[in-house]
Order: structure tokens, then sequence, then C-alpha cells
């Protein structure tokens, strides 16, 4: 086999091996381009769902907010009546002491 020949035989495989190259980096382009598809859809989606669920924890706080202030508001007015509750007491035990010589 002389130096030419060779050359050719090597220049042939070269070519083959890039046509196969080329082919690969095709087929793989496609499947890449496929799953990022794929992974943007499935990160949507969990972005959908975190939104979701942060609204639905907004509006249970502020559910528990209108709760608590009206909770709040109740023992204040309750704290209000057993003041004075605590006055009348107060005042009947001065009359009561007063009353006795």
């Amino acid at each position: 086999m002389s130096f030419w020949e060779a050359m050719a035989l090597v220049g042939t495989m070269a070519t083959i091996l890039g046509v196969f190259i080329t082919i690969y980096g095709i087929i793989n382009n496609r499947v890449l381009k496929a799953e990022a598809k794929s992974l943007r859809e499935i990160l949507l989606r969990i972005e959908q769902g975190q939104n979701e669920t942060r609204l639905q924890i907004a509006q249970q706080m502020e559910h528990s907010r209108r709760e608590m202030a009206e909770a709040i508001k109740y023992l204040a007015d309750l704290s209000h009546d057993l003041a004075g509750l605590i006055h009348l007491e107060g005042e009947r035990t001065r009359e009561v002491v007063r009353a006795k010589p």
C-alpha cells in the first residue's frame, strides 16, 4: 500500500466518522430540545403550584388575622366589663365597711 492509498483510506475513514458524528449531533440536538421543553413545562407547573400555595397561605393568614383581631376585641370588652364589676364590688365593699359601726 502506497502513501497515497493510505492517505485516501484515512481520508475516507475520517469522512465516514465525520458523517456519524454529524448525525449523532443532529439527533442529540433534537433530544436536548425536547428535554429542555419538557423541563420548562415541569418548572412552569412547579412555579404555578408555588404561586397557588402562596396565595392560599396569604388568604389563610388574612383570615387568621381577622379572627385574632376579633378575639382581642372580645378580650378587651371582657376585661372592660370585668373592670366594671371589680369597681362595683369595691364600691359595695366600701359601703359595707362604712355601714358597720
